[in-house]
C-alpha cells in the first residue's frame, strides 16, 4: 500500500539481527554510533584495533551530478567494515532501486566524521555540507532518506536542518525512519526472528540491545517487546544501554524464563562501539560479562541491521513511498476553486484556522474550505485566515498547482505584519495529539507579538463531542443499517496518548446502540485486523468504509479505497465481503462544521470576546 504520508507522527523503534558469529570484542571504543545520542564524548586519539580498510568505502560526495539527488543520511560509524556492510549496502540498494537519482551520503555525527578523516583520510559530508554541495551541483529535486531507526532527536534535527533549505530546491521530501509504524515493527520483528530461528530451542533467550534515549521515541523499545509478544516470540527480549528496558530488566527476564543460554544482538543499523564494547566487550559491566556472571552461556551476534536484505528492502520501500508522493500528479480537482485565505490588509482581529492540510483540491474545498466559510459566517467581525501544518502538502500544492498556502509560522508572521492585535487559533484537528501540541508550542513563540492569543479546542474534546460526532456519522449512513452491513470508520492512529479517542469512539457507538458500527485505524489500535475480525464475528455480508478524518485525502483514497492488495477495501473483498466506500471527509458535514464553530464560540467566550 502506498503510504504517501512523508512527515508522520512519531513512532519508532529499533532492531537487529543476522547470523551469529562467535562473540568477539574490540579493544578500544571509536565512537558512539547511537541512534539517539545524548552526548558524544571525545574519543581517544590513539586506536590500535582493526576496523577494516577505509579505502573499500565510498563516501559518495562526488560533484557533477544531475538534477535529481537521493541523499542518504545516517548517524555514522568509524568502524570501516561495518560502515561499508551496513550504510554502504543501504546506499547501493537505493541506487539500484532508483537509477534516476544520484545517491549521495551525509552523516549527522560530526565526531565520527572528524575521527574517520583524521585516522583514515576519508572525507564524509555532514548534512549541511551535503545540502550545500547539492545546491552547488544544481540539484533541483532532492529526497532525504534517513537510515535512523526512530523519529527521535536525530531525526528531528534532520528535519530542522532540511527546513532551512526549503527554498533551495524545486522539490524536497524527507522519508520516514525505519520503524515508523506498527507495520514496520511487525516486519522487522519477523526479519530478525527468521535470522535467529535456529536458536529457538526452548533454552535460549534472544536479547536485543538498543541505544535508549531521553526522547519520547524511547517508547519504541517497549513497543518492540510488545511486538515480539504479539507474534508469540516469547523468548525474544528488548533492552537498551541508556534507558528502559534496561540491562537489569532483560537479565531478570532471562532468569525468570529459566533459560540457559543467551544470544546478544545490537538493535542498531551499524555494528559499532555499542555492539563491540557495551554488548560484547570483556569489561565486567558489559552485557556479555554480566550475563556470564549470572551463569548463562553467551553468544554475541556482531552484525548491524543494515547488513540484512529485508531491512534494506524496507528502507527502499519507505523511499519509494516518498517518491510516489512527490511525483504525484493525480486529478484532484480544480485548485483555482480554493481560497488559500492568505490575503493581507485585514483588521486587528484574526481567526486563524489551522489544519494539517491535503493536496486533494476537491476535498480541500469541500472540507477545510467549508469549515473556514462556516467560521467566517459565524464571526463576521473577525478576519478568517488559513494555516497548514504539513509543509510537504504546502510544497506539493504550490509545485503542482501554483497555489500558495501559508504554514503556521508564515500565517502568524503575516498576522504580525498585518497589525493584528487579537488572534484566535482554531485547529480543525480531530484530536489533541502531536500536531495540536506543535501548534500550541509554536504559538507560544508569538506571545509578545499580540495583545492576546487564544487557541480553540480540537474536534473531539469532550464526551458530548464524541456523542455528537457519532450521531452525525450514524445519520449520514443510516440507509446502510439493514442488519447485514458493518459500517466501518478508518482513523489515522498515532503513538500519542490521544490515540485513546479511537477506542472511545467505539465505546460511544456501542453506548448509542450502533452495534454494527466499528472504529479502526491505519497506524495504531484498533487495527484493520481488529475491525475485520469484528465484521466476521458479526456475520455481516457487506461492509461500508468511510474515513473518520476531516479531509478525504491520501488515507481515504489509498489506504482505505485503493486497489492495492493490502488496502482496507481489497482486504475485506479478499475475505468475501461486498464493499462500498464513502469518499467523504468529516469536514463536508454541516454538523461537524457547526461543532467546530461551537468550539470557537466557547473559546472566544472564555477569552472575553
Amino acid at each position: 500500500m502506498k503510504l504517501k504520508r512523508i512527515l508522520a507522527l512519531l513512532l519508532a523503534m529499533t532492531m537487529i539481527i543476522g547470523s551469529l558469529a562467535a562473540c568477539t570484542s574490540s579493544q578500544q571504543p571509536a565512537e558512539e554510533p547511537a541512534e539517539e545520542p545524548e552526548t558524544v564524548e571525545e574519543e581517544e586519539d590513539e586506536e590500535n584495533y582493526e576496523t577494516g580498510d577505509a579505502s573499500l568505502d565510498d563516501p559518495l560526495n562526488q560533484d557533477g551530478i544531475g538534477i535529481n539527488e537521493l541523499l542518504v543520511v545516517s548517524f555514522g560509524t568509524s568502524f570501516n567494515d561495518s560502515r561499508r556492510l551496513t550504510i554502504g549496502a543501504i546506499e547501493k540498494d537505493l541506487a539500484a532501486a532508483f537509477p534516476e537519482f544520484d545517491v549521495r551520503r551525509a552523516f549527522t555525527a560530526q565526531i565520527v566524521i572528524d575521527h574517520v578523516q583524521k585516522r583514515d583520510g576519508e572525507v564524509i559530508d555532514n548534512l549541511e555540507q551535503a545540502l550545500d554541495r547539492a545546491v552547488a551541483n544544481g540539484v533541483r529535486n532532492i529526497i532525504i532518506q534517513p537510515t535512523h531507526l526512530m523519529e527521535g532527536f536525530e531525526y528531528n534535527d534532520i528535519m530542522d536542518t532540511v527546513d532551512k533549505y526549503a527554498d533551495a530546491f524545486n522539490m524536497i521530501g524527507v522519508s520516514r525512519a525505519l520503524l515508523s509504524t506498527f507495520e514496520d515493527m511487525d516486519e522487522v520483528a519477523k526479519i530478525v526472528h527468521e535470522e535467529t530461528v535456529q536458536y529457538d530451542d526452548g533454552e535460549t533467550a534472544i536479547v536485543f540491545m538498543g541505544h535508549g534515549t531521553e526522547a519520547a521515541s524511547n517508547r519504541v523499545y517497549a513497543d518492540m517487546q510488545d511486538t515480539f509478544n504479539k507474534l508469540n516470540y516469547k523468548n525474544y527480549f528488548m533492552g537498551t544501554v541508556e534507558a528502559e528496558p534496561s540491562l537489569e530488566d532483560v537479565v531478570k527476564a532471562a532468569k525468570d524464563g529459566g533459560y540457559k543460554r543467551v544470544v546478544l544482538e545490537p538493535l542498531m543499523i551499524v555494528c559499532g562501539d555499542h555492539a563491540n564494547n557495551d554488548m560484547a566487550g570483556d569489561e565486567e559491566d558489559s552485557w556479555k560479562s554480566t550475563f556470564e556472571a549470572e551463569g548463562f552461556e553467551v553468544i554475541c551476534n556482531m552484525k548491524g541491521l543494515g547488513e540484512l536484505q529485508g531491512i534494506r528492502d524496507l528502507i527502499v520501500k519507505h523511499c519509494q513511498n516518498t517518491i510516489d508522493f512527490m511525483d504525484e500528479d493525480f486529478g484532484t480537482g480544480d485548485a483555482s476553486k480554493d481560497d488559500p485565505l492568505n490575503q493581507d490588509g485585514i483588521g486587528e482581529k484574526e481567526l486563524l484556522v489551522v489544519s494539517f492540510g491535503t493536496s486533494f483540491n476537491d476535498s480541500r474545498v469541500a472540507t477545510i474550505g467549508s469549515i473556514e466559510k462556516a467560521l467566517a459566517a459565524a464571526f463576521p467581525e473577525w478576519s478568517t485566515r488559513r494555516g497548514f501544518t504539513a509543509q510537504i502538502i504546502i510544497d506539493h500544492v504550490q509545485r503542482r498547482d501554483g497555489e500558495v498556502i501559508d504554514n503556521f509560522e508564515q500565517a502568524m508572521d503575516r498576522a504580525v505584519a498585518n497589525g493584528v492585535k487579537d488572534i484566535v487559533i482554531q485547529p480543525t484537528h480531530l484530536m489533541a495529539g502531536y500536531e495540536y501540541d506543535d501548534i500550541v508550542a509554536s504559538a507560544a513563540n508569538y506571545a509578545d507579538a499580540f495583545d492576546s492569543i487564544t487557541i480553540g479546542k480540537n474536534l473531539l474534546s469532550s464526551d458530548e463531542d464524541f456523542t455528537t460526532v457519532a450521531q452525525i456519522v450514524h445519520d449520514s449512513t443510516a440507509q446502510y443499517d439493514d442488519g447485514e452491513t458493518a459500517i466501518i470508520f478508518m482513523g489515522h492512529g498515532t503513538e500519542h496518548e490521544s490515540n485513546a479517542v479511537y477506542p472511545k469512539m467505539q465505546e460511544t457507538f456501542k453506548a448509542l446502540g450502533y452495534d454494527n458500527y466499528f472504529m479502526g485505524t491505519v497506524e495504531a489500535e484498533p487495527s484493520l485486523e481488529d475491525v475485520l475480525a469484528a465484521a466476521k464475528e458479526g456475520g455481516y455480508k457487506k461492509v461500508v468504509l468511510e474515513a473518520l478524518m476531516i479531509v478525504c485525502g491520501d488515507h481515504a483514497n489509498n489506504d482505505m479505497a485503493g486497489d492495492e492488495e493490502d488496502s482496507w477495501k481489497s482486504t475485506f473483498e479478499a475475505e468475501g465481503f461486498e464493499v462500498e466506500c464513502i469518499m467523504k471527509g468529516l469536514g463536508e458535514f454541516e454538523g461537524i462544521q457547526q461543532l467546530i464553530v461551537k468550539h470557537c464560540q466557547e473559546t472566544m467566550a472564555e477569552a472575553g470576546f
